[in-house]
């Protein structure tokens, strides 16, 4: 009997597949969530408010949805501009924990001998542009792997899933830090700054109209 798949099934796989190589993109999708939801139920506490004339309702739905989205936007491309930036610079390489390195360049041995620079000569400039990440989970396909020994190529293929878990936690716990930063910046210092303006020159626009 084939058992199908229930919806929880299908979401925390759907979970996994999306985010469980990269934290960081969890991050600023749950981040861009919470604030939709947020600017939701602000929304709809308006709506719902009998105290309020309608005119004013309008006014503070509009200006609620204005400003929200500016954050949003603002919220959502810087964040996702500095997590591509930050992994796209360690998959190269630019950036390196010690141990990341001393495992890569290692490959070959079970303890580290070889001194951490010699990192580098383990893939060629074109694997490297795939990223490390690539290069370690298709370890087979590298020059490096079918240049070495058939008897050693198996405690290649062990060492490189070390050096992947290594480089992972080291690149995940550089981008959520990274991701951190920059939605405190866009959030409470800039987002709140261009709500504030967002905010006056909607009120004056308001005011000159009811003027009018």
């Amino acid at each position: 009997m084939q058992v199908k798949p229930t919806a929880m099934t299908k979401f925390s796989n759907y979970i996994f597949k999306n985010y469980a190589k990269d934290s960081s993109k969890l991050l600023v999708h749950v981040g861009a969530g919470v604030a939709v939801i947020a600017t939701s139920a602000q929304v709809g506490m308006l709506l719902t408010d009998k105290k309020l004339e309608q005119k004013k309702k309008n006014f503070l739905v509009k200006q609620e949805l204005m400003i929200n989205s500016t954050y949003l936007a603002l919220y959502y491309t810087a964040c996702e501009a500095v997590r591509h930036l930050v992994n796209n610079t360690i998959e190269k390489g630019k950036i390196l924990t010690e141990s990341c390195a001393l495992a890569i360049a290692n490959l070959k041995n079970d303890k580290f001998i070889e001194p951490t620079k010699k990192w580098a000569n383990i893939f060629t400039k074109d694997e490297l542009k795939k990223g490390i990440s690539h290069n370690l989970e298709n370890i087979e396909n590298t020059d490096f792997f079918k240049k070495s020994a058939q008897e050693i190529q198996p405690r290649i293929k062990e060492n490189s899933i070390k050096a992947l878990e290594k480089f992972q936690g080291f690149k995940g716990g550089a981008g959520v830090l990274s991701v951190l930063t920059t939605s405190v910046i866009a959030g409470n210092i800039v987002g709140v700054y261009l709500g504030n303006v967002i905010a006056t020159k909607m009120a004056e626009k308001n005011h000159r109209l009811n003027v009018a």
